[in-house]
């Protein structure tokens, strides 16, 4: 029998509530998932900030301060509150036109994580920014992280992986197939595949052997892989 992929609920359960706050990491919790995926932002005044785009209603992050921003949107210290008792996938978002505050705030959240009482391992660290991950992986072994990749030719982000430390690839489900998790599973690489929302697909992606799915219908997906079919 196959071995279940971990379930990621793709910035919380955001088909029942707004995306990337508490409301659906709380959801997240109680449909027993295995972890969430969230992404960040570093405010103005340094506060690590949970959201999607760069901007909120039109409000830069980057340019104001956490207080001024609309109330549903959390720090990552009040998700991951919530989310103790899970894995937490954290999405460095990057920004091409300022690479050194994609730097920075990797920066920050390793000291973020260092403090928290969660074990490290408790959190997987990624992002499209590969130079941002090399950086983490070489002055914070400990922690672990993932390449993200979208359109890239697969083969050559997954011998930077092995090379430079990384624990896992988080590539675009359209680009996996089993070749992939065969070259991933030599290299001692884990597959946490996004975003899965079709229940067939998501089967097979787990017939493969992919360690992770993340998807906006995790409820759906658990029911069709805890069912066997």
């Amino acid at each position: 029998m196959m071995q279940r992929p971990a379930i990621y609920a793709h910035r919380g359960v955001s088909q029942n509530a707004r995306e990337n706050t508490i409301h659906a990491f709380e959801l997240a919790l109680e449909m027993g998932v295995d972890g969430i995926e969230l992404d960040i932002w570093k405010s103005r005044d340094g506060h690590l900030i949970v959201h999607h785009d760069p901007d909120v209603n039109g409000i830069s992050i980057q340019e104001t301060k956490a207080s001024e921003l609309p109330s549903f949107v959390p720090t990552l210290t009040e998700a991951l509150d919530v989310c103790s008792e899970l894995r937490v996938n954290i999405e460095i978002k990057s920004s091409d036109q300022d690479r050194s505050a994609t730097f920075h705030l990797a920066e920050v959240l390793v000291e973020m994580l260092r403090f928290r009482p969660e074990p490290v391992d408790r959190w997987l660290i990624s992002s499209f920014d590969h130079d941002a991950m090399d950086r983490i992986s070489d002055n914070a072994p400990e922690f672990q992280t993932g390449l993200l990749i979208w359109e890239e030719p697969w083969r050559s982000v997954l011998l930077r992986a092995n090379d430079q430390g990384h624990c896992a690839l988080h590539p675009h489900e359209s680009l996996v197939d089993g070749t992939m998790v065969q070259a991933a599973r030599e290299n001692g690489l884990q597959l946490n595949v996004w975003t899965v929302n079709d229940v067939q697909r998501a089967g097979e992606l787990a017939n493969f052997g992919v360690e992770g799915l993340i998807t906006d219908i995790p409820d759906d997906i658990m029911r069709q892989l805890d069912a066997g079919t």
